[in-house]
């Protein structure tokens, strides 16, 4: 008998909820994190073969495009909204030098490590950089400031937490970077970089 996936959806959905409000009283003294058991669960479902759907990203790519996108602004918004310190450039201090200084020299790390350690194209290589470098807001959850007017808001934490929430914007530009150089066959050609600076970094 086939299992209906609306009915499967729900049932993903109904456990999901309730791991939420479970486990991270349960795994408080455990080095795991929701984000990383329901991975788990999702390996050892379709790895089982008992459901009788595929859900594969290349053949459900703008569904896996939207759904990827709506996972991003509430994991961002989630982050967000955690923060209770006033704006401010020196309040902010920690933040802007994780974003404008540690990330970009974590992205060129990772791609001369992909270069010249992995032997990727540069393109590649600095796809894997921006990708990697942004501090996830998700798995970093349980490191992050608790909720407003709780206290739980150290500086590392707070750091932590609110570069979190803006580095993907400020990561996306690195990722247009590494398309520009796979369309120039893996070179940066100053036409290219003039275009890159105006168009995405300076306007998108």
């Amino acid at each position: 008998m086939a299992l209906d996936p609306y009915i499967l959806f729900l049932l993903g959905v109904g456990v999901i909820v309730l791991l939420v409000a479970w486990l991270p009283m349960a795994l408080r003294n455990l080095p795991l994190s929701l984000a990383i058991l329901c991975v788990a669960i999702g390996v050892v479902v379709f790895h089982a073969g008992g459901l009788p759907f595929r859900p594969d990203p290349l053949r459900f790519s703008t569904l896996t495009e939207r759904l990827t996108e709506l996972v991003v602004l509430v994991s961002l918004m989630g982050a967000g909204l955690k923060i209770d310190r006033r704006l401010g450039w020196k309040a902010w201090s920690s933040s802007w030098r994780l974003i404008a200084i540690t990330m970009p020299l974590t992205i060129a790390g990772v791609t001369l490590i992909g270069v010249y350690g992995l032997g990727l194209g540069l393109a590649s290589a600095l796809l894997l950089g921006a990708a990697l470098a942004p501090t996830d807001p998700v798995l970093a959850s349980d490191v992050q400031v608790g909720p407003p007017r709780s206290g739980e808001d150290g500086e590392a934490r707070f750091a932590l937490t609110s570069e979190a929430g803006l580095n993907d914007g400020f990561a996306f530009p690195f990722v247009h970077l590494a398309v520009a150089a796979a369309a120039g066959g893996g070179f940066l050609s100053a036409e290219r970089l003039g275009h890159w600076l105006a168009v995405d970094v300076a306007w998108r």
